[in-house]
């Protein structure tokens, strides 16, 4: 139905969303969350800026595996390593997102920075070995080394990329954004993932390290690192978050799903007022 009527499946989804698990539906993007009510129905401000209204489900609690424990580590050790050092004496996520709330609220600071910061993370997580692996058997891209008229270029992703993706991810996603589950794109297509209650979401309550340091690297690093588009739809409502592998990104100033604003309850807002920085919390 998605692919042939959208707003048809939206409306039947909508109908059945209290009637059946949120996690049977196919899609989410558009969906209401039964019986939820938004803290606010007025669009508040403070300072000039524009509030959204925090996520008004209660707080998640998260279990870590061991394999998660031991990506965090690692991840927290690269992101002290590619933000000159900036470390933390805070268990687990909390320790992570004070790294990133710091470099973020430096003065001087700006997206741009941030976003190769998380490229550079991402990319040491996946060692050396996995992007040109992922480049060849998913993406499509023929390898340098054979030294052919095709070498470099892109004849992929694979009719499979999309869906393989989705299907192996959350096992080493978890670590960052709690549980997540494949399901489909918004277009009908295989290939996409939901995020039942983003932990870094959650736990940070910060529009402006959800895009600078979540979304357009992660969308940047698929796309440059990978050969392979990523659409990632945070919604902050509900704190779920749709990837959507093999789908192209617009440009946040054009995504409907992406609030201009910051988020009411943020940290962060207060740390960076009055700093000479052009990363904002309120994109």
């Amino acid at each position: 139905m998605m692919k042939e009527n959208y707003d048809a499946y939206v409306t039947t989804a909508t109908f059945l969303s209290n009637r059946i698990p949120r996690q049977e539906l196919p899609n989410l993007q558009d969906i209401p969350y039964p019986e939820l009510v938004i803290a606010v129905s007025s669009n508040p401000s403070e300072n000039d800026i524009s509030l959204v209204p925090d996520c008004a489900l209660s707080s998640m609690e998260y279990t870590e595996s061991i394999l998660d424990k031991i990506l965090l580590k690692i991840f927290r050790n690269l992101v002290e390593k590619n933000t000159g050092g900036i470390r933390s004496d805070q268990q687990g996520i909390a320790g992570l997102l004070e790294q990133g709330r710091t470099f973020m609220v430096q003065e001087g600071q700006t997206p741009e920075a941030m976003h190769k910061m998380v490229y550079d993370t991402l990319g040491g997580l996946m060692t050396p070995y996995l992007p040109p692996f992922y480049r060849i058997f998913m993406s499509g891209i023929v390898p340098e080394f054979l030294g052919t008229s095709w070498s470099g270029k892109q004849i992929g992703p694979w009719f499979y990329a999309p869906w393989l993706t989705s299907i192996v991810t959350p096992t080493f996603f978890g670590f960052l954004v709690g549980p997540s589950y494949p399901n489909t794109r918004k277009d009908g297509q295989p290939g996409g993932l939901v995020v039942e209650k983003c932990k870094f979401l959650q736990e940070s309550g910060c529009k402006g390290l959800c895009l600078h340091q979540c979304k357009l690297p992660a969308q940047m690093f698929f796309r440059e690192e990978l050969g392979l588009s990523l659409t990632v739809t945070p919604n902050f409502v509900t704190q779920e978050c749709q990837w959507s592998f093999g789908e192209v990104p617009l440009p946040v100033e054009e995504d409907p799903y992406f609030p201009k604003g910051c988020l009411i309850g943020c940290q962060s807002r207060q740390a960076m007022a009055g700093l000479k920085t052009d990363a904002t919390c309120d994109a």
